[in-house]
Parts: C-alpha cells; structure tokens; sequence
C-alpha cells in the first residue's frame, strides 16, 4: 500500500510541475518560435522580455498594484481578524463568510460587479479602480492566515498581560502581533502572489496604458509565438518561488499556516 501511494504522490508532483519545467525549458531555446525538441540553447528571449517596453509596463503596474493592495489591505484584514477572533457577537459567523466571499465568487463576476460600481460612480482613473479591486482580492487572503493563528492564540497570555497592568495597545504590540506574525507574513505573501496574478477581475478594469503582466502577456500571444513569454514566465515562476522559500524562512510555512 505505501509503494503505491508513494507513486500516486510522485505522479501528483509531475503533473503539477511538468508544465513548469517545460515552459523554463522552451524559454532556454535559440530558435524563433517556442517548440519542442530544443534546436540550440540561448538566454537571448531573456534579454528580449526586458526589452521589450509592454512587459517592462506590465511588470511595474502589477508589482506596484500587488504591494500597495497587500499593505492596504494587511492591516484592514489584521484589525478583522482580530475582532471576529475575540468578540462574541450576534451574526460574527456570517460576518466572517461575508469578508471571505471575495475567495468564493468567480473573479468575472467580482470584475463585472466592480466595472459597473465604478461606472456608476464616474470613477474614470484605472489605476484607482485597480488598487480598489486589488485590495479587495488581497484581502481575504490575509484575513484567513490572520485569523488562523489567532485561534492558536492562548487567551490566558493576553489576560495575564492585562492583569499585570499594561493597556491594550501594548497588549497587542507586545504578545498579540508577535505571535500572530507568521500569519500575518503568509497571508501578505499569499495576497500578493493573488494580486500580481490576477487575470479575470483586473480584465474589466484596465485601460491602454494600465495593463498588468499577465493581461500584457495573454495580449501578447494573440500576434507571437516567441519564446520570450516563457521567458517572462520563468522569471515570474521563480520571483513565486523565492517569495515562498522566504516564508518559510521567516516564519515556518506549516506554522503560518496554522
């Protein structure tokens, strides 16, 4: 039985990561279109996609749109998190399902719905329209880790803390946040992987000049069949990478995640 689950286990791993080693592979190939096998090896697709201005764009405007929503909405989920966690109010489940549903919708319908609110309420300027959408993808993200290891949170330490005299604000600097810190690193990391890839909600709400990387990249392989969008891939695969080899330096992947 263990033979073959192992095989089961390995045969989930290469089909999860197979795509991957082959776009990494197809974005090394010299030739002029992205086929297998390889003709000759070269980095020269590489040097291509930062040359080339729509990509250059398109990875600031995500890069950007992705940092700022994660620092927007990590406190904003923080302070939820927080209350949903200690008070006992009427309705707190439903509350948490409500602030979790951005996970839930299918992103077309969460883009539609945002295209017509800001239609609605003349708010022309993309770049608003994103960042505002972008929290809101952000959001749950963080909520969730947050949250997690606030229920591993032994209540005794903040009360002890209260009884020994300090107030709130040091209870919560002091205990509260670092404990729940590698949460708060996971989700930050999982929003912004979230948000910096987003395809079906930025759809609706992005103009000529405020394109992200991946929107860039499908418009780019409606005219090419270059390897330069395997390339930008690769780089992006392994920015995902290193941003979760750095969680797990920081704070313990299975600990984050409660």
């Amino acid at each position: 039985m263990r033979p073959a689950f192992a095989l089961l286990i390995a045969a989930l791993y290469i089909f999860i990561f197979a795509p991957l080693v082959v776009v990494v592979v197809i974005s090394l190939n010299g030739g002029t279109v992205a086929s297998l096998p390889i003709e000759s090896w070269s980095l020269r697709w590489y040097f291509k996609a930062f040359e080339t201005t729509a990509f250059i764009n398109g990875l600031w405007t995500s890069t950007w749109l992705a940092v700022a929503a994660t620092l927007i909405a990590a406190p904003l989920a923080l302070a939820a998190a927080i209350a949903i966690a200690r008070a006992d109010f009427l309705g707190r489940n439903e509350l948490e399902a409500f602030l979790m549903a951005p996970i839930l919708v299918p992103g077309i319908v969460i883009g539609i719905a945002l295209l017509l609110s800001a239609s609605l309420l003349q708010l022309h300027d993309a770049p608003v329209r994103l960042l505002v959408a972008h929290v809101l993808i952000a959001f749950p993200y963080c909520m969730r880790t947050i949250y997690a290891s606030l229920t591993r949170l032994d209540p005794v330490l903040v009360d002890g803390a209260m009884t020994l005299g300090a107030n709130r604000w040091r209870v919560f600097w002091h205990i509260t946040l670092p404990l729940v810190r590698p949460g708060l690193i996971a989700g930050m990391i999982f929003a912004f992987l979230q948000s910096f890839g987003d395809v079906p909600i930025s759809l609706f709400l992005t103009d000529a000049r405020n394109n992200t990387l991946p929107l860039t990249i499908m418009s780019y392989l409606e005219y090419n069949v270059d390897p330069t969008v395997a390339a930008m891939s690769s780089l992006v695969t392994l920015a995902s990478l290193l941003l979760a080899l750095g969680l797990e330096r920081l704070a313990g992947l299975r600990r984050a995640l409660g």
